[in-house]
């Protein structure tokens, strides 16, 4: 797929219709959830910033994706003279 690389491990997702695979390409702290058709032509369906590891399983009848996707958040606090 020309522009991706780097497809995360986890196994690719036939589209409803049978005409296309859901595959993630992952660079660095990126993850992209693509859809490949069967000319191997990729299109960004979603994008997670931050995080890396995202994929799509389609619904049976070809209306829902549920995605995996989260968001990691830290703080850090000074306390002096505790």
């Amino acid at each position: 797929m020309k522009g991706w690389a780097n497809f995360y491990g986890g196994r690719p997702e036939w589209s409803a219709d049978g005409k296309g695979l859901f595959v993630t390409s992952d660079v660095g702290k990126e993850s992209t959830l693509l859809y490949v058709d069967l000319k191997g032509r990729a299109h960004p369906v979603w994008e997670l910033k931050g995080q890396d590891q995202t994929y799509g399983v389609p619904s049976p009848d070809g209306r829902y994706l549920a995605v995996l996707g989260g968001t990691t958040e830290s703080n850090a606090w000074m306390i002096e003279n505790f």
